[in-house]
């Protein structure tokens, strides 16, 4: 039987515990999203937390493991809700909206955008790896079973490109519009415009 997470044991013992299991949650996610991975070190993620180091290695054999253990419990909190099936636009809105709401608006984004350039550590690695799956699950949902499931994984790449490619390589917000255009162009609810008569 898998052991349970450091978050989910503290929680069922002394309030005070999972208090502090929170916290150096909290902290991780802040200092990794503020000053990278290299500069964050044990001592400081403590020093945020306001506790020991020891606290840290009673919960974690080491740094990746908390990190990867702050990155899934972010990631757990922004989790959207299931999609509701009444329609397959609205459902893509709810997941992409709050998607792109935790990759921009939180510490969360700038965290993973830390940790992607070190994808060779296996621990990283895993933790960006599920991210990407329970996103790409979520919108699985949401075509199974509708006339958009043809290409699914194509027009995953596609709704979840559009987001990581303005958020990590450009830098730049994802808006709403951007969402709803990339729906509409995905879904085939775009009508095609007439061409410009040529004069």
């Amino acid at each position: 039987m898998k052991n349970p997470s450091p978050e989910a044991a503290s929680e069922a013992g002394r309030p005070q515990e999972a208090r502090v299991t929170r916290a150096l949650l909290e902290s991780a996610l802040q200092e990794l999203s503020l000053s990278g991975y290299e500069a964050t070190t044990i001592a400081r993620l403590a020093a945020r937390a306001k506790t020991s180091k020891q606290a840290v290695y009673r919960r974690w054999a080491d740094k990746p493991a908390l990190i990867a253990d702050a990155i899934r419990h972010a990631l757990a909190e922004a989790n959207p809700a299931p999609p509701q099936r009444g329609s397959v636009a609205q459902d893509l809105r709810v997941c992409l909206g709050n998607t792109v709401s935790a990759l921009q608006d939180t510490p969360l984004g700038d965290a993973i955008r830390a940790l992607v350039p070190l994808r060779k550590h296996p621990e990283l690695d895993a933790v960006l790896t599920e991210a990407e799956d329970a996103r790409r699950l979520i919108l699985r949902q949401i075509f199974i079973a509708t006339p958009f499931e043809a290409h699914m994984e194509t027009r995953i790449d596609l709704l979840l490109g559009l987001i990581y490619f303005k958020l990590h390589i450009r830098g730049q917000r994802v808006t709403e519009t951007d969402i709803e255009t990339a729906i509409q162009l995905v879904l085939g609810l775009t009508p095609p415009r007439a061409p410009v008569p040529v004069p």
